[in-house]
């Protein structure tokens, strides 16, 4: 037999109040305000007869009066890559404490998916949206920044676009990941990049040019661009760079990475007596083979909680009305781990760096 769901009517028979002062009351706890303009000890108790009798507020109801859903969307390019999946989780989890739910999508680096999870979103009535931004979608994003919609936009920026960001110091990072190389005494130092015109991996890109040059070593750049959908190219360049006479590799992402590495191995080759290697991440990969690898490490936990406190200030601020409200844009620093890395090599070559920057 179904049970009788519990309504503000029967809070307010056992509290001896008004069914209007129990609304009032359960309507600011849900909006996470304690100043109930009641008297305390009064709204104390009706909360606490709610949660004996197991009140469940109508959220559609709710959300009719507010115009809120307590909803956000993220959409990510891939969320099985781990370190997407590690900053949805910390998302997440912040989200729950300020009494969110998170619907989540993957683009695929397909901007044409991209808009579509964006109207679902939207049809689905949620508050915010945290994106990462693909190949091809600026458009869309701009779009979308100017329709009022709150969004925070992560790991990569959109020229134009209104719109707060989390991104990591993206030059710098590629600038560490070379220094570690030249440290180990590695001159022929190429990059695997990918085919994109995305921000974050020009930045790396800019970062190895940079640092390259300034070893004196400009003729030693070579940026290998590869489709995210042909991996399997990876053999050839590999290959290639063998014969040429390449010592080391710089990988622009963690994925890249773990092909390369793959690559490297299936190969008969080494690391780093064949190829040595600086990439973005640790990964299970690197102990699977038991190889040694410099690599960045990225502030997981940062990313996802100044991506959702952005993106609650900014929901926070449309329901004020402030539409004039600026933008924020959140620059994480990386730090160098790993294979040939150590703090009395990393301080010189980090003052270094500040002269590049």
């Amino acid at each position: 037999m179904a049970t009788r769901k519990v309504t503000i009517k029967d809070i307010a028979t056992e509290a001896g109040v008004s069914i209007a002062l129990v609304s009032f009351v359960m309507s600011n706890r849900d909006c996470g305000q304690e100043n109930y303009r009641v008297n305390r000890e009064t709204a104390q108790r009706i909360l606490e007869i709610a949660d004996k009798l197991n009140y469940q507020p109508n959220n559609a109801a709710r959300m009719l009066r507010s115009g809120k859903t307590n909803t956000i969307g993220v959409i990510v390019s891939d969320i099985s890559n781990k370190f997407f999946a590690d900053i949805a989780r910390c998302i997440e989890d912040r989200a729950y404490k300020h009494k969110y739910t998170v619907l989540f999508g993957s683009t695929d680096e397909n901007p044409q998916k991209l808009e579509n999870l964006i109207e679902v979103f939207r049809n689905k009535g949620i508050d915010g949206l945290i994106v990462v931004p693909c190949e091809g979608s600026d458009d869309i994003i701009r779009n979308v920044a100017q329709q009022n919609v709150p969004l925070v936009l992560l790991d990569r920026e959109v020229e134009g676009a209104e719109a707060s960001s989390v991104v990591l110091d993206n030059r710098r990072a590629g600038l560490q990941t070379t220094t570690a190389l030249l440290q180990q005494g590695f001159t022929r130092i190429e990059m695997i990049s990918y085919a994109m015109s995305l921000s974050n991996i020009r930045q790396r890109e800019d970062g190895y040019k940079a640092c390259m040059t300034r070893a004196g070593l400009a003729d030693n750049i070579h940026i290998h661009h590869l489709r995210h959908d042909k991996l399997n190219w990876m053999e050839k360049v590999v290959r290639d760079a063998k014969k040429r006479g390449v010592e080391a590799f710089v990988f622009a992402t963690n994925t890249l990475a773990t092909v390369g590495l793959t690559t490297i191995f299936r190969n008969g080759w080494r690391i780093p007596q064949d190829f040595a290697m600086a990439c973005f991440d640790s990964n299970e990969a690197f102990d699977i083979y038991k190889t040694a690898v410099a690599y960045v490490r990225q502030p997981i936990e940062r990313f996802g909680t100044e991506a959702l406190d952005l993106l609650m200030k900014t929901i926070a601020q449309k329901d004020r009305a402030e539409r004039s409200a600026s933008s924020s844009r959140v620059v994480l620093t990386p730090e160098i781990a790993g294979y040939g890395v150590s703090d009395k090599a990393a301080k010189p070559a980090e003052k270094e760096m500040e002269k590049s920057l």
